[in-house]
């Protein structure tokens, strides 16, 4: 199986948010830990937050984190 490479960041950027648990983290922090830009990084949470995967908080403290737990994602 072939995933293409939006698929794939969209998959680590999922396992990155179901690691930290409650934390929320922020696009530098996984643009960073995987090494991709941060639009790219922008673009692929929009996608997720859309989707119902991913929930966001603008201004400070705010980052991304699960919209529901890790295990009921599938």
């Amino acid at each position: 199986m072939r995933l293409t490479l939006h698929s794939d960041y969209a998959l680590r950027m999922l396992i990155f948010l179901g690691l930290q648990r409650a934390e929320r983290s922020t696009i530098a922090e996984i643009a960073d830990h995987y090494g991709i830009s941060e639009n790219h990084v922008m673009k692929l949470a929009q996608a997720l937050a859309r989707m119902g995967y991913v929930e966001t908080q603008r201004g400070r403290g705010g980052g991304l984190c699960l919209a529901r737990p890790a295990q009921s994602i599938g």
